[in-house]
């Protein structure tokens, strides 16, 4: 260097672009927004792949199980609904080594993976691996566990480009979420693990295990191939909750995601690793009630069909049942009378093209059986096939239409004369109360009524509503007098049983 002369500054690199998944807004076709992947593949490997449950079908195109329209989500379109089979999706290596793709996506929760050197277009016979930058939380309990491990990215709708209402499932901001907890407990029926069991349990945010009254529980059950981890890892329901609980359509609740795998018996083998097992370690370690009127359950395809088996002969186990994507055996007089007394309330529901194994067309024709038969159901069907876009949405709709909601209305009246002898008053008093022990109360408002006519409403309170007023002897005389109870935010309506003015 030449004496008096500077040598230039070195050129500074551009920092590298992190691995793992980024959601881009774009305001371009046909999502309005552009999910990137960047991977860091072992050395040696030459193609890497992506898989995810991301590829659709109109729904009058999924005629037999994974049949459709098969479209990447490059070519998404309105009206569509995630449909199987997936397909492989291909990623280039960059200078840096790294491999990426973007891939436009519509609002939801995927799943994904990746594969090295994978020659099969549905991934068959490929190892899947997770996204190291994006791992789960929660990771298979035990060796062995079955279901793939996967990663999980979620993608808010754009207002400018709106394709899917999954809102619900957003993941909850870190200072307003409880706690995922994989637990271990004593069993004698486990084969696998041999003598011990595995849970995963949710605590809600702001969790008191002082509290009062006790929280209410909700049971879930997975479907074949997964495990415990499944509800919350894949299914997010520990975000449909805390989602559920900020807009107060629900209350506080425990979730505790159960394993079948390595329990012998069956389906009722199962029923009594709940009931023998299952509930006595959650109670034992958890600020929860020990009645059932305070518990729900609730599966899916599998775990659905464990779902019916706890519901026709189990049924004093839980106060609210669900069983999603299964059709279910035809049930037995006895088995109906049980479920006429649930107290609480039955949900069962499934995606309109599920196809595998005519669950779809099973599932309708179980619930008008049912209810032919008597038995209350609440049904939830949507567009959709066997997956986890179908789940989520029925876990929602149950928590925010069904479990821990049930109330009841009670009504006694008084009349006496009231001037001349055409006039009576009226007083009526409506008590209305929760079939579930919790911190939500009723309020809103009962309307009372004489056959269709609306003698006048009031305020809930205290679980009181109470009207006095004067009528017409021939007003009272067009039909009994029932209360009911409009229901609110967290609680479901109600009517008392009809009693006779006159």
């Amino acid at each position: 260097m030449a004496a008096g002369t500077l040598a230039a500054p070195a050129a500074t690199a551009a920092p590298a672009a992190p691995l793992g998944p980024k959601v881009i807004q774009t305001d371009a076709p046909p999502t309005g927004n552009l999910v990137t992947f960047r991977y860091k593949a072992p050395e040696g490997v030459n193609a890497v792949h992506i898989y995810g449950d991301w590829f659709y079908s109109q729904p009058e195109n999924v005629n037999c199980n994974d049949c459709g329209d098969g479209r990447p989500p490059s070519q998404w379109q309105p009206g569509d609904i995630p449909a199987t089979p997936w397909h492989l999706l291909p990623l280039k290596r960059g200078a840096d080594g790294v491999w990426a793709t973007s891939v436009p996506l519509p609002a939801g929760t995927f799943r994904y993976a990746f594969t090295h050197d994978c020659t099969n277009d549905l991934a068959t016979g490929c190892t899947l691996h997770h996204d190291p930058a994006n791992p789960w939380q929660i990771q298979p309990q035990y060796p062995g566990a079955p279901g793939a491990v996967r990663s999980t990215i979620y993608v808010p709708n754009n207002p400018s480009f709106p394709t899917y209402d999954n809102a619900f499932q957003a993941p909850v901001k870190p200072n307003k979420t409880g706690k995922l907890e994989s637990r271990r407990y004593t069993s004698p029926l486990s084969t696998n693990p041999a003598g011990v069991h595995d849970v995963v349990v949710y605590t809600p945010w702001g969790y008191d295990p002082n509290r009062a009254t006790p929280y209410p529980t909700l049971y879930l059950s997975h479907g074949s191939g997964d495990n415990s981890i499944a509800w919350t890892m894949q299914g997010v329901a520990h975000h449909i909750l805390e989602n559920a609980i900020a807009d107060k359509a629900a209350q506080p609740m425990i979730v505790v995601s159960t394993d079948f795998n390595g329990l012998p018996g069956g389906n009722q083998g199962y029923a009594n690793e709940l009931r023998n097992n299952v509930i006595p370690f959650v109670e034992q370690n958890y600020n929860v009630s020990k009645r059932s009127q305070d518990r729900a359950f609730g599966g899916f395809s599998a775990g659905g069909s464990r779902a019916f088996t706890v519901m026709y002969d189990n049924t004093d186990l839980f106060g609210y049942h669900a069983a999603w994507s299964w059709g279910g055996p035809a049930a037995n007089q006895a088995q109906i009378d049980r479920l006429k007394a649930v107290p609480g309330g039955i949900h069962i529901g499934t995606g309109l093209q599920d196809r595998l194994g005519n669950i779809a067309q099973n599932s309708l024709a179980r619930v008008a059986a049912l209810k032919a038969a008597g038995v209350d159901i609440k049904e939830f069907n949507v567009n959709g096939v066997h997956t986890w876009d179908v789940w989520r949405q029925m876990l929602n709709n149950y928590l925010r239409n069904v479990a821990f909601r049930t109330t009841t209305t009670s009504l006694e009246i008084t009349t006496a004369p009231a001037g001349n002898s055409q006039n009576l008053k009226l007083t009526a008093t409506a008590r209305v109360g929760t079939v579930t022990n919790g911190v939500a109360f009723p309020s809103g408002k009962v309307e009372f009524y004489a056959g269709d006519n609306l003698l006048g409403s009031a305020k809930v309170q205290n679980g009181i509503a109470t009207i006095s007023k004067n009528f017409h002897r021939g007003l009272l005389d067009d039909g009994p007098i029932v209360a009911r109870y409009q229901g609110d935010k967290f609680l479901n309506n109600s009517q008392s049983a009809p009693v006779n003015a006159v």
